[in-house]
């Protein structure tokens, strides 16, 4: 199967699994809410969050892992590549090791915060699962970079689709049953462990030649795999205080029952930014070959094409969100919810430019100047908490979106693209200016799109949302494919589609 073929294969397969498990998660919520009761589905919820803190310990080793193994395999270098997964396997078992042991400490701290007798004991078998179970996770992103290297995305998804289908079943069966929390944390041990052994069976079919021994430990080996991970880890950081800050200032400002009407905003442009980003953001591995070889002028010909395709994805997607999103919003929680449309609208216009900015930041990992968007992230982080701090106080949660917003709308316009193509050698006007075409070519049918929705139909159900929302992805899509990309460009596209009328068609 040709790489590009893999590719589009992988995308639409990441994309369907982050549909079913967004859609898993819409509905099991209120399942679990209404079987579980409001007190065990809360502590469920912040053991939950406890499991989400323990990954923070990889500390972007993963992103790390995965730039020298597909380094390796782009100079046809086996030992290597063996070296890189020995010696994060030999770092991921260290940093189980911590986990466990501090999962056994907050097991026993956890029973001095519950008061009842009876429950004390279910806590902590609760904690020690899910942190034994994440701890089982870490010596398996050692083998990261293979999946990827390889572009066994189809394969991990499919895997991740079938795990997430299985445990909402077995979950649906045993607490409908009567079984509390501690079933649903043995379910999600278990389905953890099935996915475990699947990934590494492809991995291991992905590379024949995966050796585990302790003479591809290297040391040296170790440095440069946390050289390249800390400025990886700083992002993630960045990332998660970035998504959390505004509740906290909206809580302390406004009120807790404010959150509600932000989360709810913030939410749907998360899912939207989600679904976009599994769609193309799996070039990492193909970038690092280009690099390696010192292939530059293909490496600033995917770079540019396939940010003309994430600017086209961004706007039909953003369009579509303000088109339909005041009667989506008021479909899904009620129109009490109103404001959370205009979170929603400020929030879009900031975290659309980061996929379009999606392939810069991908390369800048591929050639290992990511230190770059690190300082960018923590610069916006610093900036959005002001912002905020400010603007709440005259504009409330609106105020709060405004401050997220205009640090990005600056950094991802003037700054990130300016640093960024200077460190991978490409002209900045170059880069700006492949964003014009496919602009004009979509901006005009979403334009005529609006505002005929506006004038001569009224959306008032999720089956008109979906039916809307269909042709006007049909009909951008078509423009921004025959108007906004050069005929080369036209011709690559046509040729990932499936079927021959539907190459003819475009």
């Amino acid at each position: 199967m040709s790489t590009a073929k893999a590719l589009i294969k992988g995308s639409v397969t990441r994309v369907s699994q982050t549909l079913i498990s967004i859609l898993v998660a819409f509905f099991m919520m209120p399942f679990l809410i209404h079987e579980l009761g409001d007190h065990w589905y809360g502590v469920w919820t912040v053991v939950g969050s406890l499991a989400a803190a323990y990954h923070l310990f990889d500390m972007g080793m993963a992103s790390a892992v995965t730039r020298y193994v597909s380094q390796s395999f782009s100079l046809n270098d086996d030992d290597g590549a063996n070296m890189t997964i020995n010696t994060s396997i030999a770092i991921y078992l260290a940093i189980a090791a911590v986990i466990v042991i501090l999962t056994f400490v907050t097991s026993f701290i956890s029973r001095s915060f519950i008061d009842s007798e009876s429950e004390k004991d279910v806590v902590q078998l609760l904690v020690l699962i899910i942190g034994t179970s994440v701890a089982f996770e870490f010596p398996f992103n050692a083998l990261a970079g293979i999946a990827q290297a390889k572009l066994r995305f189809h394969h991990v998804a499919i895997t991740r689709i079938v795990i997430t289908l299985l445990g909402a079943g077995l979950t649906w069966w045993f607490i409908s049953q009567g079984h509390g929390v501690v079933a649903l944390a043995v379910i999600a041990f278990s389905t953890a462990r099935l996915s475990n052994f699947i990934y590494f069976m492809i991995c291991r079919s992905a590379f024949p030649r995966m050796e585990f021994s302790r003479r591809f430990i290297s040391w040296p080996k170790g440095r440069e795999l946390f050289s390249y991970s800390i400025w990886s880890f700083v992002i993630a950081i960045a990332h998660q205080l970035r998504n959390n800050v505004d509740n906290f200032v909206i809580a302390g400002f406004l009120s807790a029952a404010s959150v509600p009407h932000y989360a709810i905003g913030q939410r749907l442009v998360d899912y939207a930014i989600q679904l976009l980003s599994q769609a193309t953001n799996m070039l990492t591995p193909i970038f690092t070959g280009y690099h390696a070889q010192g292939n530059e002028t293909e490496l600033h010909k995917k770079l540019l094409f396939i940010t003309r395709i994430n600017l086209v994805l961004a706007l039909i997607a953003s369009s579509g969100m303000i088109i339909f999103g005041q009667t989506f919003i008021s479909l899904w929680v009620g129109p009490d919810y109103a404001i959370a449309y205009w979170v929603m609208v400020t929030l879009l216009a900031g975290r659309m430019l980061s996929v379009v900015n999606l392939t810069l930041t991908t390369t800048l990992y591929a050639v290992n100047n990511h230190r770059i968007l690190a300082k960018i992230e923590v610069i916006e982080v610093i900036l959005n908490l002001i912002l905020s701090l400010v603007l709440v106080q005259f504009y409330g949660i609106i105020g709060v979106a405004l401050g997220t917003t205009i640090p990005q709308l600056v950094l991802r316009i003037f700054v990130l693209p300016v640093y960024a193509c200077r460190a991978i050698n490409i002209p900045v006007i170059d880069y700006f200016l492949c964003l014009t075409r496919p602009l004009a070519a979509a901006a005009l049918p979403l334009i005529i799109i609006h505002v005929s929705l506006k004038v001569h139909s009224q959306v008032e159900s999720y089956l008109e949302i979906m039916a809307y929302a269909l042709l006007m992805l049909l009909i951008t899509g078509f423009a921004s494919l025959k108007f906004g990309f050069s005929r080369d460009q036209q011709a690559e596209l046509r040729n990932l589609l499936p079927g021959k009328h539907l190459k003819a068609f475009f």
